[in-house]
C-alpha cells in the first residue's frame, strides 16, 4: 500500500541522502511504500528552525510545524559494497524521510495522519 502526498504549498520533505540542513517542496505527488517504512514518529516543533532549500536559499521553519517521521526498514537500505573483492559485505543502513508541514499545511498533515493512525493497531 501506498501512502500519496498530495503536492501542496508549505509542505516540505527531507531525507537521508540531502543532509540535516536541506529540505524541498514537494512539487507533485509522492507516493511511498508504506509496506517499507518500519517505524514512524510524529511531533510538533518547539521552536523556529533554519534550514536551506535546495538552491541554497535560507528557509525559516516556523514553531508549531507538524514533523513525521518515516524510518524505512533494513530491506529497504540494505546494499552491497566491494562486490567480487575479499572486502565485500552488506551495508545495513536505514533511510528515512520526514515530511514538514508548516501551519498553513494543517489540513494536510491532518489527512496523512488519519491514514497512518486507521493503519495502527492500538494495545
Amino acid at each position: 500500500m501506498f501512502l500519496e502526498v498530495r503536492k501542496a504549498p508549505q509542505v516540505y520533505i527531507q531525507h537521508k541522502a540531502m543532509g540535516p540542513k536541506y529540505l524541498a517542496p514537494i512539487t507533485s505527488t509522492l507516493r511511498i511504500n508504506l509496506d517499507l517504512v518500519a517505524e514512524v514518529s510524529m511531533y510538533t516543533l518547539k521552536d523556529n528552525k533554519q534550514r536551506m532549500a535546495l538552491d541554497g536559499r535560507e528557509l525559516y521553519v516556523p514553531e508549531g510545524s507538524t514533523v513525521i517521521h518515516l524510518e524505512m526498514s533494513y530491506t529497504h537500505s540494505t546494499h552491497r559494497e566491494n562486490i567480487g573483492q575479499p572486502s565485500e559485505h552488506t551495508v545495513n543502513e536505514r533511510y528515512f524521510y520526514k515530511l514538514v508541514f508548516f501551519p498553513d499545511a494543517a489540513v494536510e498533515y491532518a489527512r496523512i495522519r488519519g491514514i497512518i493512525d486507521q493503519m495502527t493497531i492500538a494495545s
